[in-house]
């Protein structure tokens, strides 16, 4: 992904390739992937949609990731669940974790709960484009 894929989308594309204009986005185990990778290359992404992450897996290793960061990462995130999604509530104790760290709700951290959403790709396309438009906001 740093090494290639990202390099292969500048050369091709009419991108800016600095972080600040840099995202990455996933929904399930690739919400939690996208979480990390912000985490470890916050040099090259900087925008995240964590959408309905698995925060569950590898025995919740996603809060010992965020517990072990010194100095909060230039990171603005994007994270949500739904309310019919098993395990739900996990995603409100990672939205304060990443408080306690340092994001600012409505700030460089959005999170949004909604009511009756499931765990599939058409719940997650229903919030692609308010995740979108929180992250890159039109310029003033």
């Amino acid at each position: 992904m740093i090494e290639e894929l990202k390099p292969f989308i500048d050369k091709k594309y009419r991108t800016k390739p600095d972080a600040e204009f840099t995202g990455l986005g996933g929904s399930s185990l690739g919400g939690l992937a996208t979480l990390a990778m912000g985490i470890f290359y916050s040099e090259v992404f900087t925008r995240l949609i964590v959408m309905s992450p698995s925060i569950w897996w590898d025995d919740y290793a996603i809060f010992r990731l965020v517990g072990i960061l010194g100095e909060k990462p230039p990171l603005k995130i994007w994270l949500d669940t739904g309310t019919d999604e098993p395990g739900w509530e996990l995603a409100r104790d990672l939205r304060d974790y990443l408080i306690d760290k340092g994001w600012q709700l409505d700030v460089d951290l959005s999170y949004l709960e909604v009511k009756g959403a499931d765990h599939s790709e058409a719940a997650w396309a229903a919030r692609v484009e308010p995740a979108l438009r929180f992250l890159f906001p039109p310029a003033k």
